[in-house]
């Protein structure tokens, strides 16, 4: 009941403006991705917060959650995070510019359209309208439920400032709060989501499958053979795109797929625009990522599920199908933005 509060506590602040709690979601991501510890550890943070607070002020929690993630995902590129470090050596390894702001701003424009879109699908400005019961209540965290809030704050530290691996910390806090008598660990356990983990589990070793037996880069040769000068940067796009739906992106599309990217602005004759394929690489490597395949999904999926107050409104293999569209929407939406030249701009 520690977030619930805490979420009740958080929307009761806004008051009658509950409209800003997307946009604050979505800042908020951005952030706490951007001043350094960039998106992996804050992606698993942003879902625990943003669920809680969606059902607290009425709002769909796959939409908040969405619009989180976005913001986070679209301040990856951040000059301050580790996957800008990362971009910034492999581009220097092909003597180009190490300028990110042109890459931070084609994430940003791609995690904003996003979250515009979800925010309009899922039709953001109808809130449940049971939420009223929350806005004059008064809200009292008992010793229990503050254990809670210096943990979970210890986490979120330690995460962003140290560095520490988020699953060991949790896991090690967690530990601490059930010896503090702070929580009930057999409700804990319960409250896992097993089906998650083994569906994503399971589709995982599918896709792994896929990917040690060369479907990937078989896919993504034969995706850059078919290139124009024109169509360049969305196939560039497409192809990191759907290797981040069978690999890490940071791990695996990123460094596979930078270091062609002189070679195929050579070849077409846009040497101007080598960066601008750099930026769909990381563009297209990130946001499929919500897919919940991928971790993003899946950490969106998890909270939802775990969430006692909104779970049964969302079916387990509804939401994954959910998640999937929204993956393929953002392939849609970048293919669209690099094709008209938008992304250009920025070059």
């Amino acid at each position: 009941n520690t977030l619930e509060n805490l979420s009740a506590k958080i929307v009761s602040v806004t008051g009658k403006n509950k409209i800003l709690l997307p946009i604050i979601m979505f800042l908020l991501g951005a952030l706490l991705c951007a001043v350094g510890p960039g998106a992996i550890p804050t992606l698993a943070i942003m879902p625990i917060i943003t669920v809680p607070i969606a059902v607290a002020s009425g709002y769909n929690p796959v939409m908040l959650a969405i619009i989180a993630q976005c913001g986070v995902m679209g301040a990856r590129m951040s000059p301050l995070t580790p996957e800008a470090a990362v971009v910034m050596d492999l581009m220097s390894n092909q003597n180009l510019d190490t300028n990110m702001l042109p890459i931070f701003l084609c994430h940003f424009l791609t995690g904003l359209l996003i979250s515009v879109f979800a925010f309009i699908y899922y039709k953001g400005w109808k809130l449940d309208k049971n939420i009223e019961s929350t806005e004059n209540k008064k809200i009292i965290f008992n010793k229990e439920q503050i254990l809670s809030l210096i943990a979970l704050l210890i986490l979120i530290v330690s995460v962003i400032m140290f560095k520490v691996n988020v699953g060991l910390i949790a896991f090690t806090i967690g530990t601490i709060l059930v010896l503090l008598g702070a929580g009930d660990e057999k409700k804990a356990i319960s409250k896992i989501p097993w089906n998650v983990i083994l569906l994503v589990l399971g589709v995982g070793i599918l896709m792994n499958i896929v990917s040690l037996s060369g479907g990937i880069t078989l896919m993504a040769e034969g995706m850059t053979n078919i290139m124009s000068a024109k169509t360049a940067p969305s196939i560039m796009a497409i192809s990191a795109s759907i290797m981040s739906f069978f690999s890490s992106g940071l791990g695996v599309v990123f460094p596979t797929l930078i270091p062609t990217s002189s070679i195929i602005a050579n070849n077409l004759g846009i040497e101007a625009y080598v960066k601008e394929l750099v930026a769909m690489v990381t563009v297209g490597g990130t946001f499929t990522g919500i897919s919940p395949i991928s971790t993003t999904g899946a950490l969106i999926m998890s909270a939802v599920i775990s969430d006692e107050q909104v779970k049964d409104k969302f079916p387990q293999n509804k939401l994954f199908l959910e998640l999937v569209f929204w993956a393929f929407f953002t392939i849609l939406l970048e293919v669209i933005l690099a094709y008209l030249g938008v992304y250009k701009l920025f070059f």
